[in-house]
């Protein structure tokens, strides 16, 4: 059964599953769509075009759908799509797409997005990732499953955070960062593999040792860019993770953190 507090306002046409819990003087749009479980905290406004996945909790004084900060949106209808199991803390923001964009923000499942982070238009963050006080994500950042930030730290616009990234707290990001690092610094630079957290997802050994081997070709030896990357092909290349690595530096465009 929904359970709605009495002061809580919620439009006739929004889309709740029957299990929802809607907490006291929280605001719940037109177009959004509430799916089963999920927990709407006190002081919580939901709006525009957003989907909710299944048992996330909205801890109090968030904004969910808010329209994207850029000069000339007229209303359109873009959307923002939020996946399972997630837990958004309080004072958060997170927006709508925008036209000049994907037109839609998403956010994958079982993510910890931790009090007072912003979530601008068009970001695409994946799963399992977590977001410390404070993050600012500018428009079209793009996580990628697993990654962690920092408390503090800023991204911006249109950069990517690769596959089980850590960001030191206070981390300012202005170029790509590459997939299982550890980056730090204004304006951040590569510290290391992120071996702590490869270990947590149960990465083995051979293969974290195997991503340090190229990560010392690409990053740390007197190699240029272009004979260290082909030593890698050629020492690591059958390594799904170093893989990954050499797909996501090909598709920088703004260059990535070395």
């Amino acid at each position: 059964m929904t359970r709605i507090h009495p002061t809580a306002v919620v439009d006739r046409d929004a889309k709740l599953a029957e299990d929802v819990e809607v907490g006291p003087y929280a605001v719940i749009g037109e177009r959004v769509e509430l799916a089963s479980g999920v927990v709407i905290g006190a002081h919580v406004t939901v709006m525009g075009h957003t989907a909710i996945g299944a048992r996330t909790r909205v801890f109090p004084s968030v904004v969910i759908g808010g329209d994207p900060q850029v000069l000339g949106f007229a209303g359109e209808p873009t959307a923002l799509v939020i996946g399972e199991e997630n837990v958004i803390r309080e004072f958060s923001a997170i927006h709508v797409g925008s036209p000049d964009g994907a037109g839609r923000t998403r956010i994958g499942d079982g993510n910890l997005i931790m009090n007072h982070v912003h979530v601008a238009h068009d970001c695409q963050i994946g799963s399992h990732c977590v977001l410390a006080s404070y993050t600012a994500l500018a428009g079209h950042v793009d996580i990628h499953d697993h990654a962690v930030t920092g408390a503090f730290t800023g991204v911006h616009q249109r950069t990517r955070v690769g596959e089980s990234v850590f960001t030191a707290a206070g981390s300012m990001l202005s170029k790509d960062a590459p997939p299982f690092s550890r980056v730090a610094g204004d304006r951040a630079r590569w510290v290391g593999v992120n071996t702590l957290g490869l270990e947590r997802r149960g990465v083995s050994a051979d293969a974290i040792a195997t991503l340090k081997h190229a990560f010392h070709l690409l990053f740390q030896s007197r190699l240029r860019l272009a004979p260290a990357r082909a030593r890698v092909e050629a020492e690591c290349g059958e390594s799904p993770e170093v893989r990954r690595l050499l797909d996501f530096l090909e598709g920088s465009e703004r260059g990535f953190i070395r």
